[in-house]
């Protein structure tokens, strides 16, 4: 296998992906009409496909300051809105659609790797119907990407408890705050990543899967899809763990909060202070709680198995890593975390709305959320 080569970024940008769900005015149920709101759009740096015709990719370009990131994203949903209006539809935005199937759903044929992708992995593929956030941050080094890569594991708990709005899977309750990892995870090369350690181990286990034949050369890492990966070509760290999330507002804040915490990893890092990588078997513990109970999860924070609530946990890391998003200028998105906290339970509310029959008026509230959070 040839070299891989990682671009590195001169500072610490972040870059947001949000996968949005297209929904019927009407109806509330998915639509598949992204091919009216990608030529629509007309730039797909910015809105792309995505595996369904009823799913749109609102990519934000590179910025160190997350107001910028705030006021891009806003602008591309309204553009994004207006078209689908155009056709009675809307957008929402969280880890699952409350009832939708994915047998009604179907696969753009605007490229044909979609098709080749469900066609190699069959069920697997043909069910996700599944939605996510993932935010970049920019690294100045490979090695960087590595250490950050590998401390960041174990804090991917706190953001998927930040994050996590999908307890609905085919009209049912799942019981869970967050059911999307559970249906993304049926995937291979998914979950919670082992730590690398040094760039060689990291370019060791591309090699390894582009021999199995199990990813492609040269493209191959992005066929990983850890809930944190190195993305070589954009120079970046990818946290790939969080839902979608129904506020553009919160779905910000997060995006501060991976980047604030990125930054002081990356500068521990710097300082030789960074301890051995916590071991995968207790971040899948810490993992599992957020899947189950969101920010209502304990959080083990030691090998004695001492805990605590994980919103604790999230509220001291944060007064802890202001200061970087302070020095970004974005320490009022970082504030916004605070949304989160105090806001009523969004998967509380949601749970309520299902048990009064009413999954398309919950539809039609998650529309509004996310027109109400735009543009502040």
């Amino acid at each position: 296998m040839s070299e891989v080569v990682f671009y590195p970024s001169k500072s610490p940008t972040v870059g947001v992906e949000v996968e949005a769900q297209i929904v019927d005015n009407t109806t509330g149920d998915l639509v598949n009409i992204a091919e009216n709101i990608v030529s629509g759009f007309n730039n797909e740096d910015r809105v792309k496909h995505e595996l369904y015709l009823s799913t749109v990719e609102i990519t934000s370009s590179p910025a160190l300051d997350t107001n910028n990131t705030y006021d891009e994203l806003s602008s591309i949903f309204e553009d994004v809105l207006n078209l689908a209006n155009k056709n009675n539809a809307g957008l929402i935005t969280t880890g699952t659609h409350p009832f939708a199937l994915y047998e009604d759903q179907v696969i753009t044929n605007v490229n044909p790797r979609y098709e080749e992708f469900a066609q190699k992995y069959g069920w697997a593929v043909r069910r996700l119907l599944t939605f996510g956030m993932h935010v970049h941050v920019g690294m100045d080094s490979k090695e960087k990407a590595v250490a950050v890569h590998d401390e960041m594991r174990k804090y991917l708990p706190l953001v998927l408890a930040l994050s996590a709005c999908s307890p609905f899977w085919r009209g049912k309750d799942t019981e869970l705050y967050c059911s999307r990892l559970s249906v993304f995870q049926g995937l291979p090369n998914t979950g919670l990543p082992e730590p690398y350690l040094e760039w060689s181990e990291y370019e060791q286990s591309l090699e390894t899967l582009v021999a199995a034949d199990v990813i492609k050369e040269g493209i191959g890492y992005r066929q990983v899809w850890k809930d944190v990966r190195i993305h070589p070509a954009y120079g970046t760290v990818e946290v790939r763990i969080a839902d979608s999330m129904p506020s553009l507002v919160d779905t910000v804040a997060v995006a501060t909060f991976v980047q604030a915490l990125a930054i002081k990893i990356g500068n521990d890092w710097e300082e030789d202070k960074l301890k051995a990588p916590t071991p995968n078997w207790l971040i899948e513990r810490n993992r599992w709680a957020a899947i189950k109970e969101g920010l209502n999860a304990k959080f083990i924070i030691d090998l004695e198995g001492n805990t605590l609530p994980i919103k604790d946990v999230i509220k001291h890391l944060t007064e802890e890593i202001s200061p970087n998003a302070e020095s970004l200028g974005s320490l009022n998105r970082l504030n916004d975390l605070e949304n989160i906290f105090n806001s009523d339970n969004m998967v509380q509310n949601m749970r309520n709305l299902h048990k009064e029959g009413s999954l398309d008026g919950l539809v039609k509230e998650l529309q509004n959320i996310l027109i109400e959070s735009l543009k502040k």
